[in-house]
């Protein structure tokens, strides 16, 4: 059994989702959150929040995270081909030049978003290695060392096969939108249930400006302002009383350029995968603001739904319970994630690679050192009795040549070169062997012409250099389709069509095929 953390490293409150794993599964376990200061920097109240969020017993095996804040940037890149090899080979150069400094400089990693026989087209997250290193030194000395660094977007890939019925589209064809509104930014993600995350941006702006804007308008402080929004706060049909209205105004001003470049995005996801957007699923601690979602599916003419935890998640976080929850339990399920369908996004990849691996194997070298000896003496044994095996087989191979050359040519052959331009020669027995008949060609036209094409051959006369038929197809086009199928036939040097003609009700064609025949071989000899 494996207990998997998955971290949420939010601005307002940092939410942990701990999953344990067995043979016939996974089951929530705990549910943890602990507030973040917000006076001060940004590292600094990271500390003393993921304090407070250890004061509780919590063991976990794995932690998995996702990037805080918009340090990280989203490119998304089509390439002509799929290969992984082909890919990492090429990816560095492709986001080079869409980067503010230097490669070097940059740590990054892709998920497939689409693949076809055109190509591949990937979702790349980059962001500076100091950074990342600045983050995980801080994580570390707090006693956390993620195993999964991963892209806020891309962990909403984790939801998308366990969403209930009531929060699919009506539509199978259609793709859902991950919508996650958090303190300080939007997190956009969207893909069809049960597959793949497509698009994904992460914006500046969540919940925070709507506690400023409230602030500036009523002339209060921030914290004040924060605790009235939690309390009364509302958009859309659940606004009531004046003071009410005047909140509601002042939070829809405030969203405007967050709603502004959603809808941008989802129109330029529909434009380039030619899908529409049937229901948008809204998550982040925003999302608790009674009527945000009516608004939102008003605004967007998308129907809009809180995200809807699961039973198990519901009662293991109980009061804490609720949609702020989302991006927790997504990092979890990433954890359990395993397989080939498992999101393959994790910034712990070169100089960041998880070190914990290597130190596994290091209090374990005295195993692998006996059981590479055991290796190598097997392979020894291997290698003897596959010599030995190919020995006396190559003996019987040169007895049964020295046969077949003393019958057909009057001396014993061992050299297999020797004999085959023996047996080859002019003045060899072999030489009257014709090397095709009329059996031969007419199974080299029939195997040619594709099955799934309807064809009528008689009249067919088959010599040696030049075979001629008559054919009835159903069309000109299939016409042209066998006579390029028996082209691909080496010694069919030359097929001529004659004159095509319909017959009485003009469902079938019929033509004659004129087929001259040289294989290379005649032209070797002739030579």
């Amino acid at each position: 059994m494996a207990r998997i953390l998955g971290l949420d490293l939010g601005s307002h409150s940092l939410k942990g989702v701990v999953m344990e794993t067995t043979l016939r599964g996974s089951t929530v376990k705990e549910v943890v959150e602990a507030p973040v200061p917000q006076e001060g920097e940004r590292p600094a109240r990271l500390a003393q929040a993921l304090s407070a969020l250890l004061a509780t017993p919590l063991r976990a095996d794995q932690v998995v995270i996702s990037l805080p804040g918009t340090s990280l940037a989203t490119h998304t890149i089509t390439l002509p081909f799929t290969e992984p090899k082909k890919i990492e080979a090429t990816l560095g150069g492709e986001i080079e030049g869409q980067m503010p400094f230097e490669l070097s400089e940059a740590v990054y990693d892709y998920q497939l978003a689409q693949s076809d026989e055109k190509g591949a087209s990937l979702l790349v997250g980059v962001m500076r290695k100091a950074e990342l290193g600045a983050l995980l030194s801080q994580l570390q000395a707090a006693k956390l060392d993620p195993r999964i660094v991963t892209h806020p977007g891309l962990a909403a890939q984790n939801l998308l096969p366990v969403l209930p019925n009531a929060l699919l589209p009506e539509s199978p064809e259609d793709a859902v939108c991950v919508l996650d509104v958090g303190h300080e930014r939007t997190t956009i993600s969207i893909g069809r249930p049960g597959g793949s995350v497509e698009a994904t941006r992460t914006l500046p702006g969540g919940g925070l400006l709507l506690t400023k804007a409230l602030a500036h308008e009523f002339n209060i402080g921030l914290p004040e302002a924060q605790a009235w929004k939690e309390q009364h706060g509302a958009v859309g049909p659940e606004v009531v009383g004046v003071d009410a209205e005047r909140a509601a105004g002042a939070f829809l001003r405030a969203f405007a350029p967050v709603l502004r470049e959603l809808k941008s995005t989802l129109k330029a996801y529909t434009a380039r995968a030619h899908r529409n957007v049937g229901r948008v699923i809204l998550c982040g601690g925003t999302a608790r603001l009674r009527g945000l979602p009516e608004q939102l599916g008003t605004d967007l003419g998308i129907s809009t739904q809180r995200l809807e935890l699961t039973p198990e998640l519901a009662a293991a976080a109980g009061a804490a319970a609720g949609p702020q929850l989302a991006q927790a339990w997504a990092l979890a399920l990433r954890g359990v994630a395993a397989g080939a369908k498992a999101p393959r996004f994790n910034l712990r990849r070169g100089e960041f690679a998880f070190k914990s691996d290597l130190d596994y194997v290091k209090d374990r070298v005295g195993q692998l050192v006996a059981f590479g000896a055991v290796l190598l003496v097997l392979l020894v044994a291997s290698g003897l009795v596959r010599n030995s095996v190919l020995e006396r087989r190559e003996k019987q191979v040169d007895a049964a040549l020295c046969d077949v050359t003393q019958r057909i040519l009057g001396k014993c052959e061992k050299n297999f070169d020797i004999a085959l331009n023996l047996l080859k020669g002019k003045e060899s027995p072999a030489a009257g062997i014709p090397k095709r008949s009329a059996t031969t060609l007419l199974a080299e036209m029939t195997t040619r012409i594709p099955p799934e094409i309807p064809v009528t051959m008689d009249q067919i006369v088959i010599d040696m250099d030049r075979v001629t038929m008559r054919c009835e197809a159903a069309s000109s086009k299939q016409m042209e389709e066998i006579v390029a199928a028996l082209k691909t036939y080496k010694c069919f040097k030359e097929v001529k069509e004659g004159k095509l003609e319909k017959n009485k009700d003009g469902t079938k064609v019929t033509f004659r095929l004129d087929i001259n025949v040289e294989c290379p071989d005649d032209l070797t000899k002739e030579g």
